[in-house]
């Protein structure tokens, strides 16, 4: 393999991995539970302070294990049970009794906002009758930037080289990379598959998933590949939004990315009876642009990324499967971006679901019409010719054009507490 392509593989493998939980929750929890482990002594007082983005999303949505919600129970669960070794499965076992046990610690957590901040940013900072410990999470829900006792430092979020060089990659070589692979490499992927299969099934049991599953059956819906992927992913991410205690594979720091790519690749390879090569090869792909996307986006933006990033990776994943040529997979990108952009990120919750079923939906959708040939035309609105230009436009609106997106949907999330 050459060094770019061990390069994708890295970036590939970093990219995934299993977390129990809202990513953002769990973030909080494994910052709050990497400063206690530094700082023995009876809690005195805990001061968060994080990005906007990042509490927006860790506001409402379901915690792993426990019936309450918000960020002080994140920090307060992290600070009691938490093991910081377990990283983002840091809330994968929370015990009978956690719940009371953090309700004790809310009393004092005192949370804030980081201002003029517009990546991902967390600092929690612990006293203790015996000590004091600062630590600052940056760039990504798990990558713990900074440990620190006083005197402290001034903290300089580190430039995203990584995000970087993914730039420099056309869907080319994107394409290259996921079809010479050597395929035990990539083997690993079907993991994401099963795992996040397995929370579909649950989800099916329960609300959105289940009234998803009803409406396949009836004649006035019908089942077809289509409400076939609604209902499995829909069903996934309700169950995981509702704070279900079970694992997902995430995608570039989140489960509902996570979700949308796997199982609207696997579910659609499902329906056309690939093999298994063709399935690993197509989520390559997936993965790879869905790194791509996110790297001119950042790793929480205004808009929601199920739909222009993990939703996105699918829809050419499934062009893949299709047997799709690089013009049709340049022509989804354009039907994903001119089709889904305006989709907000209000916050995690159970809603997300819909948005997640929305996206798969649509994926499968725009891959089919893109293998038949038809897309958006590039003179249409933030469109261009060719992927590159497509993201930046796209990063442009989101980093530019949506600055106080964060704040006024705070602003509405907070009145209605």
């Amino acid at each position: 393999m050459s060094d770019n392509d061990d390069f994708l593989l890295a970036q590939v493998r970093k990219s995934i991995q299993i977390a129990t939980g809202c990513t953002e929750p769990v973030a909080i929890a494994l910052n709050a539970a990497t400063a206690r482990k530094n700082a023995p002594g009876e809690i005195k007082r805990v001061q968060i302070s994080m990005d906007e983005g990042l509490l927006k999303n860790a506001l409402k949505v379901g915690i792993p294990g426990v019936s309450e919600r918000g960020i002080e129970m994140c920090a307060a669960l992290g600070l009691t049970v938490g093991n910081p070794d377990d990283g983002m499965n840091v809330l994968g076992d929370v015990p009978s009794d956690a719940e009371e046990r953090a309700k004790k610690l809310i009393p004092l957590v005192a949370v804030s906002i980081k201002k003029d901040c517009s990546d991902l940013f967390i600092e929690t900072v612990l006293t203790t009758d015996q000590s004091v410990v600062r630590v600052v999470t940056s760039k990504n829900h798990d990558h713990i930037a900074l440990i620190e006792h006083p005197p402290f430092t001034e903290f300089t979020q580190e430039k995203d080289l990584d995000a970087e060089r993914l730039k420099t990659f056309s869907l080319t070589k994107l394409k290259n990379f996921a079809e010479s692979v050597d395929i035990e490499k990539i083997r690993f992927l079907k993991e994401g598959v099963d795992v996040n299969q397995r929370i579909a099934e649950k989800g099916l049991e329960m609300g959105f998933g289940r009234s998803l599953s009803q409406l396949s059956r009836s004649a006035l819906w019908g089942d077809s590949l289509v409400t076939y992927v609604q209902s499995v992913t829909g069903a996934a991410s309700f169950a995981r939004m509702s704070g279900v205690q079970m694992p997902v594979m995430i995608a570039t720091g989140s489960g509902n990315q996570g979700i949308t790519l796997f199982l609207t690749v696997a579910t659609v390879a499902d329906k056309l009876l690939v093999s298994e090569e063709a399935l690993l090869r197509a989520l390559a792909l997936a993965l790879c642009v869905n790194l791509l996307s996110k790297a001119y986006l950042g790793a929480l933006a205004p808009l929601c990324a199920c739909g222009v990033a993990s939703g996105l990776g699918a829809a050419v994943g499934i062009v893949h499967l299709l047997g799709g040529n690089e013009r049709q997979m340049t022509g989804v990108v354009r039907t994903m971006i001119g089709g889904l952009t305006g989709m907000i990120c209000d916050g995690a919750k159970e809603g997300c679901a819909n948005k997640v079923a929305i996206s798969a939906t649509y994926a499968a959708l725009s891959a089919m019409t893109a293998a038949s040939n038809f897309s958006i035309p590039s003179d249409n609105g933030i469109l261009a010719e060719d992927v590159h230009s497509i993201f930046e436009n796209l990063g442009y609106l989101s980093k530019e054009g949506m600055k106080n997106t964060n704040s006024a949907i705070l602003h509405i999330m907070n009145k209605n507490l």
